[in-house]
């Protein structure tokens, strides 16, 4: 078999499996910022109690992540223009080449302002007041709204169309009526995970 077509196929799986579960649960578990500070510290600290919390996540968040991650910067690289394409498809395959390098770059920092700075300074724990700061600080304040709008915009847009490409790519959907059917699930996934990220952060904003 060959190994690029290999690579390819585990590059869409691990989009979807566990690399879009997590994102998934990642926003569920925003929620709780409406919650208050207390509520939301709570939850999400809880995960990080357990024996093997940060083994499980290297290993099965982290790992797949960043090979999604890598490999697929790498796509984008050497993306080409497909003739067969309409003009919505070739926009849908750009912006997921885009929204996949610039969620690339947003990981980075958000792993930095969310847990490798707050470990530095001494206050990891108090996840919503670290994000009250952010959102609220008079010099930054706008800079990381703008930065975390176009990261949420850029991840559910990412993992809403990669639900399409993934039906195609491995067979689910192979006639144009299925792929229509697909393509509006994904559009509905995009709208709902969307929205629901945006409520979650407005907790922050109007506090």
């Amino acid at each position: 078999m060959d190994s690029d077509f290999l690579l390819r196929r585990i590059h869409s799986l691990t989009g979807i499996i566990p690399v879009g579960l997590f994102l998934v649960y990642h926003l569920y578990i925003q929620l709780y910022l409406h919650s208050g500070a207390e509520a939301y510290n709570g939850v999400v600290n809880s995960y990080y109690d357990g024996p093997l919390a940060l083994v499980l996540l290297i290993v099965f968040v982290y790992i797949p992540l960043f090979f999604h991650s890598f490999y697929g910067v790498k796509l984008s690289i050497e993306a080409q223009i497909q003739p067969e394409y309409t003009f919505f498809s070739h926009l849908l395959y750009w912006l997921q080449r885009l929204s996949g390098v610039g969620i690339f770059l947003f990981i980075f920092a958000h792993i930095w302002n969310t847990q490798i700075k707050p470990l530095a300074d001494g206050t990891w724990g108090t996840h919503f007041e670290h994000l009250h700061e952010g959102f609220h600080d008079p010099t930054f304040g706008l800079v990381t709204i703008s930065v975390y709008v176009f990261g949420i915009l850029g991840a559910t847009f990412h993992l809403a169309n990669g639900i399409n490409t993934f039906c195609i790519t491995w067979g689910i959907a192979t006639t144009p009526k299925s792929q229509a059917r697909i393509r509006a699930v994904s559009i509905v996934t995009f709208i709902l995970l969307t929205v629901m990220a945006f409520y979650s952060i407005s907790a922050v904003l109007i506090s």
